[in-house]
């Protein structure tokens, strides 16, 4: 029987994402990963083996009425039996059984949604292995019953355990399309055509982004194909205030484009990892966004509209009521500028990504676009977990976590508002005549 090399790597992987899904709880529904923060859906928990059978039924109810397709697998039923062992849960494959410890015997680690969707993919995938088109189909299986957040946990914690991963360069043309749109961002009248001439600068760099990816996976035997890189960059000299700001707003728009960052202590520099064109748009639409967030906050600031506070006067022994410092206020307006930013740019991302991986051209076509993104991902992901190894990186960053935003709501409004962007109608209109 061939040996099982992934099989050990895989488990603790699945070990690190049980620690993390374990972490979250009503009051606290997210958890923070290598300094990005996830909110995963509850990894569902059941007391028998036959609430984990209902459990597959469903999940294989969704596929087939989604359209989903696994080589016809997942027409297929699929049974839940219990097992007298409480160290394993199992597929079998004969039969088309999954095997689980029930929880009197020690099996409530194995009564739980990611574990029977573990073994489910055995049986999705043909294959017995944990093997690269295992985990591929593992990722897919849980965003295609509605795990998405889950499943980008596990291509992290993949990453973490050093399972394999897959540089590309960008071309002016895409470069120039790329600079026209920002400067027509720069240059517009209103928030709503800036927003929307963002979003389809955002939209050109992912479908930018995916062309590569696929063309990667074509020709991934070849020798001295491109390869993730590692490249510095300098966000403003030491003792500034409002660099922590500078660096989320650089951190959204890097999550967004598939780049991922190790920061200085004082906010001074980071190092973006990841393919050379993903890197070149990050810093492009980033020192676009800075020059526009730093001049509407300016705007904000001349207006004369001030949150207040009260304070304890010592002096006069006394409560006194006094306009919010400066310097408040502008790091509330970065702070929500940087936050807003991240979400429409994520927006636009998981649109272009949608229409990338939909079924226009074809399920062979999808399926390929779809493991060429995962294993664009997976690239980055190793690249930086071994950057982190190799530079001995424990730590995580934390610059930012102590927020403005409560002492000074105003301006955060005002921020948000300025990375705000026009409905999709709008955009459209906007984006064709740009």
């Amino acid at each position: 029987m061939t040996r099982d090399s992934d099989q050990r790597a895989v488990y603790a992987a699945e070990d690190r994402l049980a620690t993390w899904l374990d972490a979250v709880t009503p009051e606290r529904p997210v958890v923070t990963v290598d300094g990005q923060t996830y909110e995963p859906a509850p990894d569902a928990r059941f007391t028998t083996p036959e609430e984990a059978r209902a459990y597959v039924d469903a999940a294989l109810d969704r596929l087939r009425a989604a359209g989903k397709d696994y080589a016809g697998r997942e027409l297929e039923e699929v049974a839940v039996r219990p097992r007298a062992g409480a160290r394993m849960a199992v597929y079998e494959p004969e039969t088309r059984t999954i095997a689980l410890p029930p929880f009197e015997v020690g099996g409530r680690w194995a009564l739980r949604a990611s574990v029977v969707l573990h073994e489910l993919t055995h049986h999705l995938s043909g294959e017995r292995l944990h093997n690269p088109e295992w985990r591929a189909t593992f990722l897919r299986l849980l965003e295609d019953v509605g795990l998405p957040v889950t499943a980008q946990l596990l291509q992290l914690a993949y990453a973490a355990e050093g399972l394999e991963q897959v540089s590309h360069s960008v071309d002016d043309g895409t470069l120039a399309k790329l600079a026209k749109l920002l400067r027509q961002a720069e240059r517009a009248s209103n928030e709503h055509e800036r927003a929307a001439f963002l979003s389809k600068a955002q939209a050109l760099a992912t479908r930018h982004s995916v062309a590569l990816a696929i063309a990667r996976a074509h020709t991934a035997k070849e020798e001295g194909r491109e390869q993730p890189v590692a490249e510095n960059y300098r966000i403003g000299e030491r003792g500034k205030r409002g660099l922590a700001r500078y660096v989320r707003l650089l951190l959204n728009i890097a999550h967004a484009n598939d780049v991922r960052c190790t920061i200085s202590h004082d906010s001074t520099a980071l190092t973006l990892h990841g393919f050379p064109s993903d890197i070149a748009v990050t810093k492009a639409i980033y020192e676009s966004l800075l020059v526009q967030m730093v001049a509407d906050c300016e705007r904000h600031l001349r207006s004369g509209v001030r949150d207040e506070q009260e304070k304890w006067d010592p002096s006069r022994r006394r409560w006194t009521v006094r306009p919010v410092a400066t310097i408040t206020a502008r790091l509330a307006f970065y702070e929500a500028y940087a936050w807003r930013i991240g979400e429409r740019l994520d927006e636009a991302r998981a649109a272009t990504l949608a229409a990338a991986v939909g079924p226009d051209d074809g399920p062979e076509a999808s399926g390929e676009t779809a493991l060429a993104l995962r294993q664009k991902e997976l690239d980055v992901h190793d690249f930086f977990a071994e950057s982190l190894r190799r530079n001995n990186v424990r730590g995580t960053w934390s610059a930012d976590r102590r927020t403005s935003v409560n002492d000074a709501p105003t301006a955060a409004q005002e921020g948000l508002r300025a990375a705000d962007r026009a409905r999709l109608s709008e955009e459209k209109a906007l984006g064709e005549a740009g």
